[in-house]
């Protein structure tokens, strides 16, 4: 198959996927295999090989993106595998910037399934609690908290499995 004229080269990619990782695993099935690859300080890279579809080893392969709804996200999948396997820049694994901020609503939302006021949640979560409990901003903060939370078991947790909007 001759590649489209638009098509540019992104290196000498030779099918070695032992070399890609410091642990392979390979999970065979009847329609074909599934690559787990794990590097150091990288996220885990998965990889499907359909039967008879699979490049031999050591032979080069491409990477053909499907033209849909979902061809940017596509697009940044396939660079991020190929800086995966050492051509580029590495890929590192991002760390989780809201991770704090999920385990105080995970804490203030077991309080309240607990029969906990706000208040009561205010007293054990804040270093001191303010004068005027009624108008305070951290009264505000923990409810946005609880609402916030309580979205989240709703369903809304979906939302962190998915990918990305591209930028």
């Amino acid at each position: 198959m001759r590649p489209v004229p638009w098509a540019t080269a992104i290196g000498d990619l030779r099918f070695f996927f032992e070399r890609w990782g410091e642990r392979v695993i390979r999970i065979g099935s009847p329609g074909g295999t599934h690559l787990l690859i794990r590097r150091r300080g990288s996220p885990e890279l998965q990889l499907w090989l359909p039967s008879g579809l699979a490049p031999a080893t050591g032979g080069s392969f491409g990477i053909y993106l499907h033209p849909d709804t979902r061809h940017a996200t596509r697009i940044q999948a396939a660079a991020t595998f190929r800086r995966s396997i050492g051509h580029g820049v590495p890929v590192r694994a991002a760390p989780f910037a809201q991770a704090h901020r999920h385990a105080a609503m995970l804490y203030v939302h077991d309080l309240a399934q607990d029969g906990a006021s706000l208040r009561d949640i205010g007293g054990l979560v804040l270093d001191q609690p303010p004068g005027d409990w009624r108008s305070s901003s951290e009264r505000s903060d923990l409810r946005r908290l609880a609402d916030a939370a309580a979205q989240m078991i709703a369903g809304g947790y979906r939302l962190l499995l998915g990918s990305r909007p591209p930028s």
